[in-house]
């Protein structure tokens, strides 16, 4: 059975996922100290302290660590999925992949997130036609 249309969202929306990881990756290696200059400049016309500017740069450390964390994983599951499509017939198994993958992917980002979950259903759903022969 053909499963091209479960194999082109998971790869979609794996290349999207990928995009999320390189924000990770951004966030976590800023500058930091040029980072801190910039919003002190721009805190003194809102009247920043330095205690939210200091709020601003660990929420962004901590937002690129767990962005990149949870990416890596979705992107493993994703991919193993995608093997389990491809190579060897086993849809349920990555199907159940896929979805796990989407569910992971939804509070990240949403669109790879609908895209994983809408082929992990498919692969799960669909099953191939029952050819009688007489």
């Amino acid at each position: 059975m053909k499963r091209t249309g479960e194999i082109a969202l998971t790869i979609i929306g794996g290349c999207i996922n990928i995009l999320g990881l390189l924000l990770g990756v951004r966030l976590k290696t800023i500058d930091y100290a040029a980072f801190k200059s910039q919003l002190q400049a721009a805190g003194a016309e809102q009247n920043l302290s330095s205690k939210d500017i200091n709020q601003i740069i660990n929420y962004a450390q901590t937002a690129g660590s767990v962005i990149t964390v949870f990416t890596i994983i979705i992107l493993v599951l994703t991919g193993v999925g995608l093997f389990l499509l491809l190579r060897t017939k086993r849809a349920k198994t990555a199907g159940t992949l896929i979805l796990i993958a989407g569910v992971l992917s939804l509070p990240e980002l949403l669109v790879p997130g609908i895209l994983l979950i809408i082929a992990g259903i498919m692969a799960l759903v669909r099953k191939p036609k029952v050819e009688f022969t007489e």
